[in-house]
């Protein structure tokens, strides 16, 4: 006789084993809060096991309609046309059955957030562009591995990835950051679903409406001349070219002397993370058409640089690489800007700034160049976007006239400016500086 004291508590013997997994669930032409299904179509239930991580199991329950659209895509060859029949939905939800009694320890696997999202980035680097690569790889690591890395998947809930993202609106966040937030969230929590580590995924209804407006900011002809009259030299022809041409900052720091043509200027590499990589898009690779002063003065610069051929035209400090565009964008652009008093704003120390950068001067150029061009599809050519340019590379092997005409139309109102200007300064006595 076994002491019912000391000894083992025959009660709880077993509690710790898997439940049985036979079940038949349940179907029927009844829905709750329904009422009776149209014919074909049946309500079905069933029981799913998931084991927890303490060992314990919980029961969970699942519910699904079953038609015949749902008989197919699962695989069922029906021999006869209109309704399923309920001899056919009860196999079939003896099928999702089966299924289920695999799904619990996949359910309880201890995959992080980190190791899904860097699985995700591996798959993904094959089918994305180096540009697309960087940036997307870049977005993940720093804003969501960062700060869900050890966080299991299953743990995840739809209210924390609110509040993760909720933060990101309170910063002031843009847009285009809050989207990608969103989507690469869902995306690689689809991944989870789709390999069953959780049943449904927590990103699905995430909200996030920016409080800051997308930035459209581009400057006047006054102002380009301004920033202008700051800078010479070397930087002088930088900012031309970037508010003359629209070049994109890794396009411009990616030029060599021998890509200087005549009245042409080949765009065929772009610098990401200081390395040379092919251009954002095929779309942006090609030839742009450069007016006869950019071009004089493009001339007369490379006189000064090295003498070889594929030597940079805007080298760093150790002439062996390229300047990064950050520095001339610290160093050059801002305090240009904010001698010329354009854009001026005040950051949080009370130093002044400026919110001109690469992407208002790109816009500039755009702008001015549109307000001359005949028609929106020479200036998106002269941009370099996807579609016009399409026409350009298989149909069109020159430069459209208009596109010169244009161009050619902007350099006289920026040289005019230029004039206008140096005859007030002159009449008033006053020197602009120079540095």
């Amino acid at each position: 006789m076994i002491d019912s004291v000391s000894g083992p508590n025959l009660k709880r013997i077993g509690l710790h084993l898997s439940r049985p997994r036979s079940q038949r669930g349940q179907l029927s032409e009844y829905m709750p809060g329904r009422g009776k299904l149209a014919r074909g179509r049946y309500w079905a239930r069933w029981r799913i096991y998931v084991r927890q991580a303490d060992g314990s199991e919980t029961e969970k329950r699942a519910a699904k309609i079953i038609d015949r659209d749902v008989a197919e895509q699962r695989g069922f060859v029906l021999d006869y046309s209109g309704p399923l029949t309920k001899t056919d939905a009860r196999q079939v939800l003896e099928k999702l059955i089966r299924e289920s009694i695999s799904v619990p320890a996949a359910y309880t696997a201890k995959t992080t957030f980190g190791e899904l999202a860097r699985e995700y980035i591996d798959l993904n680097k094959p089918n994305w562009g180096v540009n697309t690569s960087r940036s997307s790889g870049n977005l993940i690591q720093a804003h969501l591995i960062r700060k869900l890395d050890a966080r299991p998947i299953r743990e995840l809930t739809d209210a924390e990835l609110q509040r993760l993202v909720n933060g990101y609106v309170e910063q002031g966040s843009s847009s285009s950051l809050l989207s990608k937030l969103t989507m690469y969230l869902r995306a690689i929590l689809d991944v989870a679903v789709d390999r069953r580590l959780i049943e449904r995924n927590p990103a699905r209804k995430l909200k996030a409406k920016a409080r800051r407006r997308p930035s459209k900011q581009a400057h006047t002809l006054e102002e380009c001349e301004l920033l202008l009259a700051q800078v010479s030299g070397g930087n002088q022809i930088a900012i031309r070219l970037l508010m003359q041409l629209g070049l994109r900052s890794e396009e411009l720091f990616a030029l060599r002397k021998n890509d200087i043509r005549a009245s042409e200027l080949v765009i065929d590499e772009a610098i990401v993370d200081g390395e040379t990589k092919e251009p954002k898009t095929l779309a942006s690779a090609g030839v742009m058409y450069v007016p006869p002063d950019l071009e004089l003065e493009l001339v007369h610069y490379t006189q000064t640089i090295d003498g070889a051929p594929d030597a940079w035209l805007f080298p760093s400090a150790r002439k062996q690489r390229p300047m990064r565009p950050s520095n001339f964008l610290r160093r050059v652009l801002k305090p240009a800007a904010i001698r010329a008093k354009i854009a001026l704003l005040t950051d949080e120390a009370g130093e002044p700034g400026t919110t001109v950068n690469f992407q208002s001067l790109r816009r500039t150029a755009a702008t001015l160049f549109g307000a001359k061009a005949k028609d929106p599809k020479s200036t998106q050519a002269h941009m370099r976007h996807a579609d016009p340019l399409v026409t350009l590379r298989h149909y069109q092997r020159e430069i459209p006239a208009e596109v010169k005409a244009a161009a050619l139309a902007l350099e006289q109102d920026l040289l005019e400016q230029k004039r206008r200007r140096e005859e007030a300064l002159e009449a008033s006595g006053e020197n602009l500086p120079v540095v």
